[in-house]
Order: structure tokens, then C-alpha cells, then sequence
């Protein structure tokens, strides 16, 4: 994690809390309190009304990634209240939020050897993980909104941007797809 991660999440805070921020919701069949756990640890061994005074003293996405932990943290979370950024609020509003890629960057996905895989990558608009060697799902994306000749001038640099999202050491943080929304915008499409 990097040194500045706290004060992206604090900064994303402040500006919009009220309007990108959501509670944190435990899915109902989660909630399920798993009590047989083969070999639980020290935190997990804790009385839930410490687990629960633990939780209350932590920041947001500290909590977050607490009751992320284990399936017996996150039903004890559900018990408390608390707000975490919101993906979809940040697409929606249109942001460029630091935050959002801090917090998807300290949760990669991981590939067969445990490891973050660099076969995805995050979006700086979308803030989703997207595949980057994935030609062919590209190409599908791309037909939604190109033509097969890419005669439009719009989207004809399109094959460049897919090639430059799938090099492994790319510098580009916008995926295709979101290239192609921003591309349509821009030209009144």
C-alpha cells in the first residue's frame, strides 16, 4: 500500500461524501454467522462486543478491508453502520477520483500462483478491473460501437488504444471501452 493512500481516501471524503459514499451492505446469505471455523485467529477468537468496539474506533475503509477478512468479521460488520466510496456513484458523477483506484489497487485480482495477475488492470473511469491481453473481448466491445470497416473517424484510432491497453507495462489508465464513451461524447454521437 502506498504512503499516500490514507489521504486519497480522506481527500475523496471531504469533497464527496454525501453524494459518492453509500452504506456498506453484507449480502444476506453472508450474514450467515459461521461459527465452526476449523482454526480461527487471535481477532477472530475476540468477543464480538470487542470486535464490534475494534470496528467503531476504525475509519471507513479501514473497516471495509476488516470485515473483509473473514466470513465470521463480515457478518459481525453488518452489525454496524458505516459508508464506504461508491463505484457506481463515481461513474456516475463523472469523477476523477484518486481514492477509487487506491482502494481497487490494494485489492487486485489475483491470478492461479496467488499473486496480483497483470492481466487486468483498473480503469481510471470506469473503476473496474478490465482484461488487457483479451483481443477478442475487445474487439466484441469495439463492434458496439464501431462499424467493421472503421470508416468513422471517430473511433478509427481504436485498434491503437486496445494495443496500448494490453501491453503489460502500459501507462494507459483509461480501458477501450470507456475510450469509446468518452470518444462518442466528445463528438455529440
Amino acid at each position: 500500500m502506498h504512503c499516500q493512500w490514507r489521504f486519497h481516501v480522506e481527500d475523496c471524503r471531504r469533497d464527496h461524501q454525501k453524494a459518492h459514499w453509500e452504506a456498506f451492505k453484507v449480502p444476506p446469505t453472508l450474514k450467515v454467522m459461521p461459527w465452526q471455523n476449523a482454526q480461527p485467529s487471535a481477532l477472530e477468537a475476540l468477543p464480538t462486543e470487542l470486535l464490534l468496539s475494534i470496528m467503531t474506533r476504525l475509519g471507513p475503509t479501514e473497516q471495509l478491508f476488516l470485515a473483509l477478512t473473514s466470513k465470521k468479521l463480515l457478518a459481525i460488520s453488518s452489525l454496524i453502520k458505516f459508508a464506504i466510496p461508491s463505484a457506481r456513484k463515481h461513474r456516475a458523477g463523472g469523477l476523477n477520483c484518486t481514492a477509487m483506484l487506491v482502494v481497487l489497487r490494494t485489492l487486485p485480482p489475483r491470478g492461479p500462483n496467488g499473486r496480483a495477475s497483470k492481466a487486468w488492470a483498473p480503469c481510471c473511469d470506469c473503476y473496474r478491473y478490465r482484461p488487457k491481453k483479451l483481443k477478442g473481448y475487445w474487439k466484441q466491445v469495439g463492434k458496439r460501437y464501431t462499424a467493421d470497416d472503421q470508416s468513422d473517424p471517430v473511433f478509427r484510432g481504436y485498434g491503437a488504444v486496445v494495443e496500448s491497453w494490453g501491453h503489460i507495462r502500459s501507462s494507459s489508465y483509461q480501458c477501450p471501452e470507456c475510450w469509446c464513451l468518452e470518444s462518442a461524447r466528445s463528438w455529440g454521437l
